[in-house]
């Protein structure tokens, strides 16, 4: 069965890997994708909005209708933003997005990109408690199946990566490391493609997977 499925993020360092895996994929007919920089990519498959205001997705209603699978993946790195802002686009985005998809495809399996360390019941540190919302408001929303995949580390294959001088300097010492120790995370592209797997398959119950759960769906 073709199904129509979401993305936010497609031009991130996992989401864009997400998107190949969409457009290669045979169970997919349609991929709406909603961003604020063009893809330039040009598929069949692909209809791509150009959206500024993610607090405010009503405009997009006739897009966000009937609506398989949602595969969230916007999201920034802390540091890059302040306190105020790394909240709104963690939680406040998703969460208006989520809403808005409550009224438009409210028997949708959503699927998000989550992260290794989110505590839902609250924290003092600001990235688990930012992450530690947005999956505790994506687990109160109606939608039937839905599925929050904690990556622990990530390590970058294609051009897209982590930017600052620190990412600069880590990431070569990692291209050594992380072949000897890939049970401390997965690859952008692994990553990626469990995404769209569990999403696509969507016959587990509801969960949060862990590292280790998640190389099950690679």
């Amino acid at each position: 069965m073709s199904k129509k499925i979401l993305i936010t993020g497609a031009t991130g360092m996992v989401g864009h890997f997400v998107l190949q895996e969409l457009l290669d994929h045979d169970d997919v007919s349609t991929i709406i994708s909603i961003t604020r920089r063009n893809t330039e990519i040009t598929h069949s498959k692909l209809i791509e909005i150009i959206h500024d205001d993610f607090l405010d997705f009503s405009s997009l209603d006739e897009q966000l209708s009937n609506i398989d699978v949602c595969i969230y993946c916007l999201g920034v790195y802390q540091g890059q933003v302040p306190k105020d802002k790394f909240y709104e686009i963690t939680c406040d985005y998703q969460k208006a997005l989520v809403e808005r998809l409550e009224q438009t495809s409210p028997n949708l399996t959503f699927v998000l990109f989550g992260a290794n360390g989110a505590k839902q019941e609250g924290s003092k540190v600001l990235f688990a408690d930012a992450k530690g919302k947005a999956e505790k408001q994506l687990m109160q929303s109606c939608f039937p199946k839905k599925y929050i995949l904690r990556a622990a580390y990530i390590h970058p294959t294609g051009n897209r990566r982590p930017a600052g001088l620190v990412y600069d300097i880590f990431i070569p010492i990692m291209n050594f490391i992380f072949p000897l120790m890939p049970f401390i995370g997965t690859t952008d592209h692994d990553l990626a493609r469990a995404l769209v797997n569990i999403g696509l398959d969507g016959t587990s119950p509801s969960r949060v997977l862990e590292i280790s759960e998640i190389k099950e769906y690679v």
